[in-house]
């Protein structure tokens, strides 16, 4: 069998077509990874944010030191939120985690604690879940509530609050006390 000696150049024009053949089938090959396509990536993620926006002629400010944002919800972790009403009352809630909804400008809470000061008086707020319905500008409060003020406490599984009426109601039974 003859065997033919390959020359200087028709060396390197293999060379060249063997590198460019392996480089394709790496490339082919990391195209082609099923894993990467199964992470849910999120749509942003900020750190330290500060969003200022005003919900039905009142300013909300919501700082969080991580948010995600995804699919038209924002998540946020250790919440902090101040609402400041053109009436003069000022609400600020603390929460551990919250959600906030920029389509119809809902929130909910998770271990909701805050304050809200109208005409002097202090009111005080406390619930495992916090629910924000912006269209009603109802607050439902489920997992444990307790609202109080300088001189009431009233307690039970669920409540609500009607920020336009300033009604409020314990559901699935409560308790109230009173103190001199």
């Amino acid at each position: 069998m003859n065997i033919k000696k390959l020359t200087k150049r028709e060396a390197i024009v293999l060379a060249v077509i063997l590198v460019i053949a392996v480089g394709a089938f790496y490339l082919w090959r990391d195209l082609h990874l099923g894993a990467v396509k199964n992470i849910p990536l999120p749509d942003i993620i900020v750190e330290d944010i500060e969003i200022e926006r005003v919900v039905n002629g009142k300013t909300w400010i919501i700082i969080s030191p991580r948010a995600e944002h995804k699919e038209g919800v924002i998540y946020g972790s250790s919440v902090d939120i101040t609402i400041k009403d053109p009436n003069g009352r000022d609400t600020h809630i603390y929460a551990d985690a919250s959600t906030f909804t920029r389509e119809n400008s809902d929130i909910t809470l998770t271990n909701g604690d805050g304050t809200m000061t109208e005409n002097g008086k202090t009111y005080k707020m406390k619930s495992g879940f916090v629910e924000y319905d912006a269209q009603t500008e109802r607050w439902d409060f489920s997992k444990g509530v307790v609202l109080s003020s300088e001189n009431m406490v009233i307690s039970g599984d669920a409540g609500q609050y009607d920020t336009v009426s300033g009604d409020c109601r314990i559901r699935n039974g409560g308790t109230v006390t009173w103190t001199n």
